[in-house]
């Protein structure tokens, strides 16, 4: 029942522990050796031993804390237009102020009255209210989302997710699980040397290919990872490769189809072993699709949104993922480096664009998306390019910022509509002497507690 100390990583036992205050997540998590723990989240039930490896402004905590902070001082682009009108307004009712004074005191030859009505024009038309009308939801909404696992860097974000066309999202780790197993090696003597040249690999499915090999492997020499493609190495004196269809149909090698093809339609990726001369093997890797990715999809394009995966599988493994995750389009064979270009490509036609993704080749494209959304348990990169951290690996959450954007701004706009309306209405009131400047001051203050009252309304907003 204790709570975590600090950040760590479990290195004996196992535990649930509730995450709630990092994820708003009711569900505890169950942690067990290899782990990772976050300060201040409770623990529920077994004994863990964790080992530190963050304390004071590193913690998770701490870093949800700065980002709070600084979204609920940045400036929605909204506000920007708000200050605008103030700038205008201000002379405006000074002026107006001037006039009824003139005009009163030509007309009734009353010093008093012209005084007191050119006041009351001056209580009435205080600004408060339109200054207060966004910033006042924006605090609310960065904390709300905060408290539901959606961390916002800046109010921009907030406003424009609301307004997003198309979501790209990166299919690796971000629509699947991010765990691929290899599930099949013709022949199984292949797996020896691609496991060997893999070991030096950091790349996911690289890692499945090592794991999927429990022997001894094999010395590895000049090896070299090239980006989108695959790797190379020299394996017992003899230059091996080991990479995509597209690497090794572009080295002049003929693909056997008739084991290519029904891998693919099994939704797997297939990875091919060769040297200089001929193919030596082929290995299949699947990576599930997370059991929730078909909900978030669903519930992103309720909302009107267009879908788009991106992935470097091929055209028919693409397809297969595309169809089971319910995605509207995908873009297939995309090399790392060219996903930012690809958001730009759906930027064409005056659309916005959010991106969703998590590792560090997705970062680029984050950085070029008009809403950038990463996962928690990406990338360092990937999430200081993003725009909205989800601290959840889950689809949905994509689908709660929006629908978090959309409650803030109807709440900005109604407060900028009874700002207007008050100041509207109030100044020819108090123009035309039917309104005393006491009066005046009280209906001053009650338009600003009803904008901050309407702001406080936000916090019954519910994830759906």
């Amino acid at each position: 029942g204790e709570k975590v100390p600090i950040d760590g990583e479990v290195v004996e036992g196992s535990s649930h522990v509730d995450e709630a205050m990092l994820t708003g997540e009711s569900k505890a998590i169950r942690k067990e050796a290899g782990m990772k723990i976050y300060g201040a989240t409770q623990n529920q039930e077994g004994a863990i031993v964790g080992r530190a490896i963050a304390i004071g402004h590193d913690t998770a905590l701490a870093a949800i804390i700065r980002l709070v902070e600084e979204a609920q001082s940045s400036r929605a682009p909204i506000q920007k237009l708000a200050d605008q009108i103030s700038a205008i307004f201000v002379p405006t009712v000074v002026f107006i102020a001037l006039v009824t004074f003139f005009a009163w005191w030509g007309f009734s030859h009353d010093f008093t009255s012209a005084l007191i009505n050119s006041v009351a024009v001056l209580v009435i038309a205080c600004p408060c209210a339109l200054g207060m009308a966004t910033p006042t939801v924006i605090m609310v909404s960065t904390g709300l989302g905060a408290k539901n696992g959606i961390l916002v860097k800046n109010a921009e974000a907030i406003q424009l997710a609301e307004k997003l066309d198309i979501i790209a999202i990166d299919k690796t780790g971000t629509l699947t699980e991010g765990k691929p197993v290899v599930t099949d090696a013709l022949p199984e003597t292949c797996l020896k040397i691609a496991a060997s040249l893999e070991e030096n690999s950091e790349h996911p499915i690289a890692q499945a290919i090592v794991q999927g090999f429990s022997g001894q492997k094999e010395v590895v020499t000049d090896f070299k990872a090239i980006s989108g493609k695959g790797v190379v190495g020299m394996v017992e004196g003899k230059k091996h490769y080991l990479g995509s269809i597209q690497w090794t149909q572009g080295r002049g090698l003929p693909i056997d189809k008739t084991v290519v093809k029904p891998l693919e339609e099994a939704k797997k990726t297939v990875v091919i072993l060769s040297d200089d001369e001929k193919i030596l093997g082929y290995l299949a890797v699947a990576d599930k699709i997370r059991t929730n990715s078909q909900e978030g999809v669903r519930r992103i394009k309720a909302l009107g949104i267009e879908t788009v995966m991106l992935t470097g599988d091929n055209q028919e493994t693409a397809q297969a993922i595309a169809r089971e995750a319910k995605i509207d389009s995908f873009r297939a064979e995309i090399l790392p480096s060219d996903k930012a270009e690809v958001v730009e490509k759906l930027k064409e036609g005056k659309k916005r664009v959010g991106m969703v993704g998590d590792g560090i080749n997705d970062a680029p494209a984050l950085a070029s998306a008009d809403v950038g959304f990463a996962m928690r348990t990406g990338s360092d990169i990937a999430i200081e390019a993003s725009d909205i951290t989800l601290m959840t690996n889950d689809l949905r959450s994509v689908a709660d910022a929006i629908y978090l954007s959309k409650a803030t701004f109807r709440k900005v706009r109604q407060n900028l509509f009874f700002a207007f309306i008050y100041n509207i209405v109030g100044i020819p009131v108090a123009a035309f002497g039917l309104l005393n400047p006491m009066i005046a001051g009280a209906a001053m203050a009650a338009s600003s507690i009803t904008v901050i009252a309407n702001a406080l309304l936000l916090k019954r907003w519910r994830r759906k």
